[in-house]
């Protein structure tokens, strides 16, 4: 049997145009491309191309465009210029829970109005989607995959409750083509299909629901995991972590880093990097090569570190690299708190400080508690407000879980996101998450290049995050006499040369001083557990605070860390100045 796509793949043809709108013809040529991952995610489409390749003007083009949004295919940008969709993994799961809801109501609703047509209809959608696997035909089985889940729809007798359907269906086929990659998962998709059409012949409602409610619950944890285990993102390369640490080793000692600077540095990069906070890892190099190089940032710093009691001090961080001040303040804390049980160390004269976290569990690798904090130049809105004010001051919390445990790691932004991801967005040509940037009047935007500003954390609730913050700004200002967040000169700015000297906050607590380590290490294993095997919602999934960065760690050491074109640049552009050899990594498909 031989099944033919429903969509041309080609250009329409002349005749075809007459039969039908041009808007429709090209609405439909676009939508088959988006739809089987033709067009990936994310990609750009110019009306200019779009109008060469179906040979038509732009006006019909543009009209196409408008309603593939409305379809939500397709992102228009204020400019105009349209990009297809790119659905993270909570945009998938938000998707997955509506699907649950519709298909299950509707399979219940046609096997009661229905049930004798339906099994038919569901038989025929089968044999087309066995034919299409005989032949290797995998586009055909996805469209016969398709029809299987819109017939319950159409026997349901609830036109609502299709139209309700339809209004995603598009999206959920995009999703289903870029799952077609495995045959497994095909086979057992196919698989399922039968089994829900057994249950439909035996009139059993409840137990039809119950496998297609696994069924799409199986499928947004396939998508997730194929996001998890592809390469990288659109336009990225790959690099190994030994390479990216050879090279940066080179590169910063061309600038004239000391070796306690340098060991910082690539320790807080490879930190983020590997856990996935991209937006403070490695994508960072260039910035802080041309501050060393300029002098902003001093290449050999003398920290100075004054203790005014057996748990307390101050560190002077004489403008040098945030990391090699933080690390020097974590040191410092934790050997008082191994003697008072408690170390707490301010920090002043210091740089960009990276990823909290870094430091957070550094600590907690010392088998203790810690806490870290800074302020940083201003980014972030106030609940309600429309200029910068806080920076994204962060905060990172980490525990020991034991010698053989990873620790328990907690670090968060108090800004809805971190400025660096509107920069990664632009980079990636990507969107950003609703409700996480605004524009120069404090409105909401998801195009990083009219974001301005970024939203405090909590969305209507964000005077929380602001609060947060303000934690922050007080334990990283007001301890060590430096300036506020609104207060601070630029990170990104012409001017390389006038240090920033910003504050932060280290904390250690030794749990010997308390109940003792193997006591609290015992309660803390005992709280992750119980977070782990909590009820989750459906189609969600619960994880203690640092599985996610473990799992990507351990992905990440074996697979690469992922760098957009626009770093790979800068630092191939540093190497060929400098004379040393190109970042050796390779290219991802797009």
């Amino acid at each position: 049997m031989e099944i033919e796509s429903s969509l041309p793949r080609t250009a329409p043809s002349q005749e075809g145009k007459t039969r039908r709108k041009l808007s429709e013809q090209a609405r439909d040529w676009i939508r088959e491309r988006i739809v089987t991952d033709e067009f990936a995610f994310g990609r750009t489409l110019r009306e200019s191309d779009l109008s060469a390749l179906l040979n038509m003007s732009k006006s019909p083009i543009r009209e196409a465009l408008l309603e593939l949004a409305q379809e939500g295919l397709v992102v228009m940008s204020p400019n105009r210029s349209a990009r297809v969709i790119t659905l993270d993994t909570a945009d998938v799961k938000e998707l997955g829970y509506l699907r649950d809801v519709l298909e299950t109501q509707a399979v219940r609703l046609a096997i009661a109005k229905d049930q004798a047509g339906l099994a038919k209809d569901l038989d025929r959608s089968i044999q087309l989607g066995a034919a299409a696997l005989e032949k290797n035909d995998i586009a055909a089985f996805s469209r016969a995959d398709h029809d299987f889940h819109m017939e319950m729809f159409r026997r349901c007798g609830n036109r609502y409750l299709e139209k309700s359907f339809v209004t995603i269906a598009s999206r959920i086929q995009s999703i289903r083509a870029r799952l077609t990659g495995d045959r497994r998962r095909i086979s057992r998709s196919h698989a399922t299909h039968i089994a829900i059409l057994e249950a439909v012949r035996a009139n059993d409602g409840d137990l039809a629901a119950e496998l297609l409610s696994k069924h799409i619950r199986s499928n947004v944890e396939d998508y997730n995991a194929m996001q998890s285990d592809a390469p990288l993102e659109t336009g990225r390369r790959r690099v190994m972590l030994s390479e990216m640490e050879h090279f940066s080793r080179l590169a910063l000692g061309k600038v004239k880093a000391d070796a306690s600077t340098t060991d910082a540095i690539l320790r807080a990069l490879s930190h983020a990097s590997l856990h996935g906070v991209d937006s403070h890892g490695y994508r960072l190099l260039p910035h802080y090569l041309k501050v060393l190089e300029h002098g902003r940032v001093k290449t050999n710093p003398e920290i100075r570190l004054d203790t005014t009691s057996g748990a307390v001090a101050l560190l002077d961080a004489d403008d040098g690299h945030g990391a090699r001040a933080t690390y020097a303040a974590v040191e410092a804390a934790v050997g008082m708190a191994g003697q008072s049980g408690i170390g707490a160390v301010a920090i002043q004269n210091s740089s960009h400080f990276g990823a909290a976290g870094a430091y957070a569990l550094a600590i907690a690798e010392a088998g203790m508690i810690g806490l870290c904090v800074c302020n940083s130049d201003p980014y972030v809105r106030l609940h309600g407000g429309a200029e910068r004010f806080h920076g994204t001051n962060p905060i990172a919390f980490a525990a020991s879980t034991g010698s053989d445990e990873p620790p328990w790691l907690f670090d968060m932004a108090t800004s809805a996101i971190p400025f660096n991801k509107v920069q990664l967005a632009q980079a990636l040509g990507n969107t950003l998450p609703a409700r996480t940037a605004s524009d120069s009047n404090g409105m909401d935007t998801v195009t990083p290049e009219l974001a301005t500003m970024l939203a405090p954390l909590g969305g209507a609730f964000g005077y929380k995050g602001a609060g947060l913050a303000g934690i922050s700004e007080i334990l990283s200002a007001a301890l060590s006499d430096s300036p506020l967040s609104r207060e601070l000169p630029p990170m990104i700015s012409d001017d390389l040369t006038t240090p920033r000297r910003l504050g932060a906050f280290v904390l250690a607590l030794d749990p010997d001083a308390f109940v003792g380590r193997a006591t609290a290490e015992a309660v803390i294993r005992r709280y992750r557990d119980s977070i782990r095997h909590s009820a989750t919602a459906p189609l969600e999934t619960v994880m203690a605070a640092g599985d996610r960065e473990w799992a990507e760690a351990e992905r990440r050491l074996e697979g690469g860390l992922g760098l957009d074109q626009t770093t790979v640049t800068a630092l191939n552009d540093f190497a060929a100045r400098q004379d040393i050899p190109l970042l050796s990594c390779e290219e991802t498909a797009d």
